[in-house]
C-alpha cells in the first residue's frame, strides 16, 4: 500500500493496461487446512475411493498437510472399494491429488503419504457411484 500511495503522491496515474503483474502486487498464501481439504476432495474424485477421513482414532495420524513456500506435503487416510488393486489405485490417486492441488493452488506436492485404512465391499454411494454409472453409460 505504501508503494501505491507514493505513486499517487508523485502524480503517476495507473492505467489498467499498465498495471504491475499479479506477482508484484501482493502475495497469496494457501493454508495447510485449505490444501488438505483440496486433497480430500480430489481423492474423493477417484472412483475406487469410498471414504477419505480428515481425522482418525487418537492413536493414528490424521490426514493433514504442511505448506512450505511453494511446496506442500500431504497425508491422507483413505478407504478403497474391495477388491481393488491397491498399488495401482494408490499410484493413480497420488497422481490425481498432486495434479489437482497444483492446479488449484500452484503448490507442488513433494510428498503424498497414503494410509489405506479400510477396504469396503459394500454398495457404492455418492460421487463414486455416479462415476460408475457415467462409465457404464447409465447417466444421461
Amino acid at each position: 500500500m505504501t508503494a501505491v500511495g507514493s505513486e499517487r503522491a508523485a502524480g503517476a496515474a495507473t492505467v489498467p493496461g499498465q498495471r504491475r503483474p499479479p506477482q508484484e502486487r501482493g502475495r497469496t498464501e494457501v493454508s495447510d487446512r485449505a490444501v488438505v481439504k483440496i486433497a480430500h476432495c480430489a481423492a474423493r474424485e477417484v472412483p475406487e475411493v469410498t471414504d477419505v477421513r480428515l481425522g482418525g482414532p487418537p492413536w493414528s495420524h490424521s490426514s493433514g498437510a504442511q505448506v512450505h513456500g511453494d511446496q506442500a506435503t500431504v497425508k491422507l487416510n483413505v478407504s478403497l472399494v474391495y477388491p481393488s488393486p491397491v498399488h495401482a489405485v494408490a499410484a493413480r490417486l497420488r497422481e490425481h491429488v498432486i495434479r489437482r492441488v497444483y492446479y488449484q493452488t500452484g503448490l507442488t506436492v513433494t510428498r503424498l503419504d497414503l494410509a489405506i485404512t479400510d477396504l469396503d465391499s459394500g454398495p457404492r454411494t455418492g460421487m463414486a457411484a455416479a462415476l460408475d454409472g457415467e462409465r457404464d453409460g447409465d447417466l444421461p
